[in-house]
């Protein structure tokens, strides 16, 4: 029996997402966090785990952590809706717009999910490329986006992988539009300080989704939000997975919330780090590092990208090689780790190149 004959022919060029991990010492190809949970949580988390009962299923709504991001945000909770990271939330957003009518449209380059949610439901997209700088183009969008009547724009805020935050005018243009819909990626709001939170009440039209794999730490967890207009909620929540969030997942969230002055020191350091080790690869004169408000810098390579990607790894350290044609070729991209992280990979990157840092 063929079983292809019953797939989907419209997903046959689609491929898993899927990221190399060769042998490494020092990880900074992921946008993690590089610092551990504090002891205390882990003590605090190791006392909530004793009153868990894991034969039980999780609160179907995550009532309490709904309240605790609430309270933390300052947006009413029955406005969130929570999920296995932004990415699960992502995909809800499609599946509740995907319709033939309805034009998906975001930034190349970006999170690539955007692109392969829209291939899993059908959904009818387009990439539309940045500038020479990773800009959006403000006529090039407001062109493109009058060809439809119905828009869903998905936009990173900061971009992912660039790093860069798109200028608040351009979004403010395309929140306007009573044709479109603006999903704003939030996911490194915590590195960049800057958000369309508080426009939420006055645009419908408005979805923010963020994350607690970054900053917060807990990206083997996978817990994030959403936040948005009630008919927006109502929806997802109709195609929502029931029991969605596991019980210790929700646990560990509301404890992060709890004692997120904790982790207030660790995003001081990345930005510190950030701004250090983007000066130390301005002095490199085959590197060029693109301004960042995110916990990762990209640069381009004046020498092969997939050369300077073995050599750093040579050294024990994994980065992320973005190398493709157009705008990100001979492009890397370097996640903010320890100081020591940090002294290894320009240590790893000056090495064998004859420069000194």
């Amino acid at each position: 029996m063929e079983l292809r004959q019953f797939f989907r022919s419209d997903l046959a060029k689609l491929s898993p997402y899927h990221i190399d991990q060769p042998d490494h010492c020092v990880k900074l190809d992921a946008n993690e966090s590089p610092f551990d949970l504090p002891t205390e949580i882990y003590a605090e988390i190791s006392k909530e785990i004793s009153s868990l009962k894991f034969h039980r299923y999780p609160d179907p709504s995550a009532g309490r952590l709904r309240t605790a991001i609430s309270k933390m945000i300052g947006v009413d909770r029955d406005l969130i809706v929570v999920g296995n990271g932004s990415d699960e939330l992502i995909g809800y957003i499609f599946q509740i717009f995907a319709k033939p009518d309805v034009q998906a449209s975001f930034p190349s380059p970006t999170f690539s999910m955007y692109q392969i949610f829209a291939q899993i439901f059908g959904m009818s997209f387009t990439e539309i490329p940045l500038g020479s700088n990773f800009e959006l183009i403000d006529e090039t969008w407001q062109s493109h986006l009058n060809r439809y009547a119905k828009n869903l724009v998905f936009l990173a805020y900061p971009n992912n992988p660039t790093g860069n935050l798109f200028p608040e005018d351009i979004l403010h243009k395309i929140l306007v539009r009573s044709d479109t819909v603006l999903i704003l990626d939030e996911a490194y709001y915590e590195f960049s300080g800057k958000s369309l939170l508080s426009r939420l009440h006055q645009q419908p039209n408005l979805i923010i989704t963020r994350t607690f794999s970054k900053a917060y730490g807990l990206a083997g967890l996978r817990c994030g939000y959403m936040v948005a207009h009630p008919d927006v909620i109502s929806e997802i929540n109709k195609i929502r997975m029931p029991y969605n969030l596991n019980s210790f997942s929700q646990t560990v969230a509301m404890l992060m919330i709890k004692h997120r002055e904790n982790i207030r020191p660790y995003i001081k350091l990345i930005l510190e780090e950030r701004r250090r080790i983007y000066d130390m690869l301005v002095t490199v004169d085959w590197c060029e590092p693109m301004p960042t408000d995110s916990n990762f810098i990209l640069f381009r390579a004046q020498k092969p990208a997939d050369l300077v990607f073995q050599k750093v790894l040579s050294h024990g350290v994994l980065i992320r090689n973005l190398n493709c044609p157009g705008l990100l070729e001979n492009c890397l991209r370097v996640t903010i780790g320890t100081t020591e992280e940090n002294n290894r990979f320009l240590s790893a990157i000056t090495a064998d190149f004859g420069e000194k840092v």
